[in-house]
């Protein structure tokens, strides 16, 4: 009779294998905008569960001045509405105006979109056109709420 769990070779290995992740799945895209608000919007990002930010940096410098930086991979875009309007009310409750900008991953340096300038809605086209996707794609090829 067997008294300890790593006597038996099969639980053992069977308690160690590493299984490796889940191949990322979706568009890639990054987004730099205030430090002050580094944390408010990475969980708007990835509350509705279909974005994930899979590199962060609360301040980075960029032409000497300090920005965050979210890599994100987004499956959907129905957080690009609650991120406009918590956007609005900050810029509302706060005296001090910032942007966001949009950059895609074949050149980091120069942003493609300002934020301000567009709608959800013409943000999550802009995505969905042009930012490249990582995995199998979906039946339907994109989710957005509208708004």
């Amino acid at each position: 009779m067997r008294l300890l769990p790593w006597e038996s070779k099969t639980k053992l290995k069977a308690a160690m294998e590493i299984k490796p992740p889940p191949p990322p799945v979706g568009y890639r895209f990054s987004l730099k905008g205030s430090p002050r608000h580094y944390d408010d919007v990475k969980a708007i990002i990835e509350a509705e569960g279909g974005s994930k930010v899979y590199f962060g940096e609360a301040l980075a410098y960029e032409r000497g001045a300090g920005v965050a930086l979210w890599r994100i991979r987004a499956t959907n875009f129905d957080w690009l509405p609650a991120l406009y309007a918590w956007w609005a009310e900050i810029e509302r409750v706060e005296p001090i105006q910032f942007t966001f900008h949009l950059y895609l991953p074949d050149n980091p340096k120069y942003p493609v979109l300002n934020l301000r300038e567009h709608s959800p809605n013409d943000v999550a086209d802009y995505i969905a056109t042009r930012a490249p996707w990582d995995g199998k794609r979906p039946a339907a090829s994109r989710s957005q709420s509208s708004g």
